[in-house]
């Protein structure tokens, strides 16, 4: 980030404590925790698993509302967030990685790296094939237009409250969400795959952020747009993009390859052949 988006971000975090200077109401808070989802929604569906990894294909209309949507959730453009987490699950926990909590440490992986300005411009050479779309190069340059858009709404909606509690906290609540992932989900939570890094499956996390929290099911079939693979891991991204897969507004939407049934069948045709040689 620059030098001023450092600074708005660390604003924004301070003006939370505006919750105490403003009336409150129920109807309040439900603005904050609406506000919450559907930008939430924006980062999973749209800049995690359709414009990191191509989870699914859309028309160019639906990709430009996820790229509009992500980008008021105050987490830069869709070709930046893009690029950095293609590159986090390429080098995922080595000293490439950009926000890796085993070797910068916790703060740094949280949000450290998101504020100390170092990675305000990457090579954008892996997301060719999303640069080559102008409005998504558009929203990426302009990346604070749509906060001002989604802000000015909060206040048409509900006046200076609306903004407080609409715009300020569910945009803080997101992000932190949002970092959670990168540092908390490395080092907290169990293992069901053995993969190359140290990602974690984490209930609690996959609640706060609609079903990103199963990190470890996620590195082990990143292209996949399902992440929760079992009844019981609640992931409500899959299922809204499973549902607007039914209406036609997307389509192509990949499975996981490989699920816990699958690999325990395997496991036991592998014993079985063991036994019987």
């Amino acid at each position: 980030m620059s030098a001023l988006s450092t600074v708005l971000t660390l604003l924004m975090h301070a003006a939370v404590l505006l919750v105490f200077l403003v009336p409150f109401s129920w109807q309040l808070v439900l603005l904050c925790v609406a506000s919450y989802v559907l930008r939430m929604w924006a980062i999973t569906a749209g800049y995690h698993r359709y414009f990191s990894h191509r989870a699914f294909k859309t028309t160019r209309a639906f990709q430009f509302l996820l790229a509009l949507l992500g980008t008021m959730a105050m987490q830069n453009g869709p070709l930046w967030w893009a690029s950095w987490h293609r590159r986090h699950h390429r080098y995922s926990d080595t000293d490439k990685d950009a926000h890796s909590p085993l070797r910068g440490g916790f703060w740094h992986a949280h949000i450290g790296w998101f504020l100390n300005g170092s990675h305000d411009r990457p090579n954008l050479a892996n997301v060719r094939d999303l640069a080559r779309y102008p409005e998504l190069r558009f929203l990426d340059r302009h990346k604070w237009l749509p906060l001002v858009v989604y802000a000015g709404s909060m206040f048409l909606i509900a006046g200076f409250a609306g903004v407080v509690w609409g715009f300020v906290v569910s945009t803080t609540a997101c992000l932190q969400a949002t970092m959670c992932i990168n540092s908390l989900a490395h080092v907290w939570g169990s293992r069901r795959f053995d993969t190359p890094d140290a990602s974690r499956n984490n209930g609690w996390l996959a609640l706060l952020t609609l079903g990103e929290g199963w990190h470890n099911n996620h590195h082990h079939d990143m292209t996949s747009a399902r992440q929760g693979l079992v009844w019981w891991e609640l992931d409500f991204t899959y299922y809204s993009l499973w549902a607007l897969e039914k209406c036609g507004v997307i389509w192509d939407l990949r499975r996981p390859r490989v699920t816990p049934q699958r690999s325990r069948a395997r496991a036991r045709v592998a014993a079985a052949t063991v036994r019987g040689a």
